[in-house]
């Protein structure tokens, strides 16, 4: 065979060799870049495979996963292609696109491992929304009345027995919240929250008077109470809250890596968690949703009474709290189902205006409000979206 007739048959085969390194998917050229790297064949494997990250190519560029596998194929390249700058672009890469990427001690290198360590992959904070239940519980400080107190008697949210011959008409005292929280994430499972909530509750009073009598039952003396009058409200308030939390998260196991967080080492789905808080209370409306009264005079309910206009009702309290959580995970982010006992710290009543500010209760209703504070116990559904900006953390800079 003649000089010609070789060049012909050797530009045959590049050819060939070309048309099929172009005919081959992104999918293959990963898998043959990812032997090459096995191979110890590092140079051409950025260039072969970093088209495939391109978004115009759609459907025909990189899946998700083999994004994922691309990019840290890429930084291993550049980590022993000694490019520091280069591998440390990368990684913030790689963080981006799988957050909270879990490195596996079987295949990934010691000098992955020595990299990873230096950033931060973890959320800058975390956003919480929840909604639910609560259930009013009053915590009575002092009894009061229209008259002498030891002929009336008071059963809130139905919860009770009344004197003979009367009924309990009140409600169950349920209401609704919604709030949000921003949480930071401290150490050892620990994560502080602050937030605000709108809070819709309602709790409502049975009140009786009363007059005693005796009755003989098997020839003894008894004491019986009968309702002279009975009257029932139904308390409506709305409260904008502003909670402070800290929260431990269990399953937290710190390891050996004083670098890697909480969520580096949880690889259970299901969190639980405990927390404490404080919250400042701020109350933007109340008002009687509705009254009734048996025996006395006629009263018409007034439902455009706004008790705190009248100033009957404390515009500023404190209270603590105590919540029983979990987390479910998803992906990166969290399902959250919480019950919360919250303890007010102050008189939901303003005493200084029980008798003058309340011309309608005391007179027409034959009620007064007791002293007590308002506590509740909540039941809330939630979801928790985690914030990411990886980088690399300043000692190592």
């Amino acid at each position: 065979m003649d000089v010609f007739g070789k060049r012909i048959i050797v530009a045959f085969f590049v050819l060939c060799s070309t048309f099929f390194v172009s005919a081959q998917t992104w999918t293959q050229k990963l898998l043959v870049a990812e032997r090459d790297y096995d191979a110890g064949r590092l140079v051409s494997i950025v260039d072969n495979i970093s088209g495939g990250f391109d978004k115009a190519l759609g459907e025909k560029g990189y899946t998700r996963e083999e994004k994922i596998r691309a990019l840290k194929l890429i930084t291993k390249v550049y980590i022993f292609l000694d490019d520091e700058p280069k591998s440390d672009e990368y990684m913030i890469k790689l963080l981006k696109a799988d957050k909270e990427h879990k490195l596996d001690a079987k295949v990934d290198p010691a000098e992955l491992y020595d990299l990873y360590r230096k950033f931060r992959s973890q959320p800058i904070f975390r956003i919480g929304l929840r909604t639910g239940v609560n259930k009013s519980y009053p915590n009575i400080i002092n009894t009061f009345g229209t008259g002498n107190t030891g002929v009336v008697s008071k059963i809130y949210n139905g919860e009770g027995q009344p004197p003979q011959e009367a009924s309990v008409n009140g409600g169950t005292g349920t209401g609704f919240f919604i709030n949000a929280t921003v949480d930071r994430y401290l150490d050892w499972g620990l994560e502080v929250g602050l937030g605000f909530e709108l809070r819709n509750s309602q709790y409502s009073v049975d009140n009786y008077i009363t007059y005693g009598d005796s009755t003989q039952v098997n020839g003894i003396n008894q004491a019986a109470q009968f309702a002279v009058l009975s009257t029932m409200v139904t308390h409506q308030q709305s409260f904008f809250r502003i909670p402070l939390l800290l929260r431990y998260n269990f399953k937290y196991d710190p390891g050996n890596d004083t670098f890697r967080k909480i969520e580096d080492k949880v690889t259970d789905r299901f969190i639980p968690y405990i927390a404490i808080g404080a919250s400042y209370d701020y109350l933007l409306d109340a008002k009687y949703l509705k009254g009734n009264r048996i025996g006395g005079t006629e009263y018409k309910f007034d439902a455009d009474l706004s008790l705190k206009d009248l100033g009957l009702i404390t515009n500023s309290n404190f209270s603590i709290f105590a919540s029983l959580g979990l987390k479910m995970r998803v992906r990166t982010h969290f399902l959250t189902f919480e019950a919360k006992f919250n303890k007010a710290l102050l008189n939901y009543i303003n005493s200084e205006n029980r008798w003058s500010s309340n011309p309608q209760s005391t007179y027409d209703l034959a009620f007064v409000e007791d002293d007590f504070s308002l506590d509740m116990l909540s039941f809330a559904f939630g979801y928790t979206y985690s914030i990411y900006n990886p980088q690399k953390l300043k000692q190592f800079r």
